[in-house]
């Protein structure tokens, strides 16, 4: 009786430090997912602001990840909310190793807040003529938010310049 509770311990003891070891490494792997932008359109040809924002998920990771939802938000170097993501992500979906994803979101973008933004990086001029020779804005922002994968919230704080 006394080796078949010995034993039954050591299976117990191995089958929960080996499902523990898969807990951490996926913990350890969540920390590589990368969020950025694969488009962001501020302006249309008539210059008033947009909302066509298409944020990317990267998995730098040799784990695959089931991603159950994202919440994001884009905000000016001085915080103030640039874009607001206005619908939750409408089903998971899965996230193969050293693969990126373009995120199904959508958002509302502050016209406001993005006009005072392109002032303070030039103007219209300057923002149009780094988008003629650069194909990006020049315009700084943050991403803020998180990203649930496998029941892991990773925090989402990346500064970039579009």
């Amino acid at each position: 009786m006394k080796k078949i509770f010995v034993v039954s311990l050591l299976l117990f003891v191995l089958l929960a430090s080996t499902q523990g070891w898969r807990i951490y490494t996926k913990i350890r792997h969540a920390k590589r997912l990368k969020i950025g932008v694969q488009k962001f359109r501020l302006l249309s040809i008539s210059l008033t602001p947009v909302s066509n924002i298409i944020l990317s998920l990267g998995n730098f990771s040799s784990s695959t990840f089931t991603i159950s939802q994202i919440k994001v938000d884009a905000y000016t170097q001085d915080g103030q909310l640039l874009a607001e993501q206005t619908a939750p992500l409408t089903q998971p979906f899965t996230l193969n190793p050293n693969q990126n994803s373009a995120l199904p979101l959508s958002f509302a973008i502050n016209a406001t807040v993005v006009i005072g933004a392109l002032k303070s990086i030039g103007g219209l001029t300057s923002v149009a003529a780094s988008f003629i020779t650069s194909g990006t804005y020049g315009l700084p922002i943050v991403l803020k938010g998180f990203v649930e994968a496998e029941n892991i919230q990773i925090p989402i704080n990346e500064s970039l310049t579009i």
